[in-house]
């Protein structure tokens, strides 16, 4: 996998085990975000790329706050 930062996004590349093409514009696809040793899902907003044994992501990651929230992993 490899990772850049480009305009105040982020692009990432990764390996996939389909061989179809795809565009999505998404604006809150659940990934996974790690802090240190902590991983939580957030929502991601921008274009996904899929190309065989390949996905190309690029926008950003949102961090929702809202009332009543808990954190689910422990620091």
């Amino acid at each position: 996998m490899a990772l850049f930062h480009i305009l105040g996004r982020t692009l990432a590349t990764e390996f996939r085990n389909g061989i179809g093409w795809d565009i999505e514009f998404v604006s809150s696809k659940p990934v996974w975000v790690t802090f240190g040793e902590n991983i939580k899902a957030m929502p991601f907003n921008g274009v996904v790329i899929l190309l065989p044994f390949i996905v190309i992501t690029f926008g950003s990651v949102i961090e929702e706050e809202y009332e009543g929230a808990e954190e689910t992993y422990e620091d």
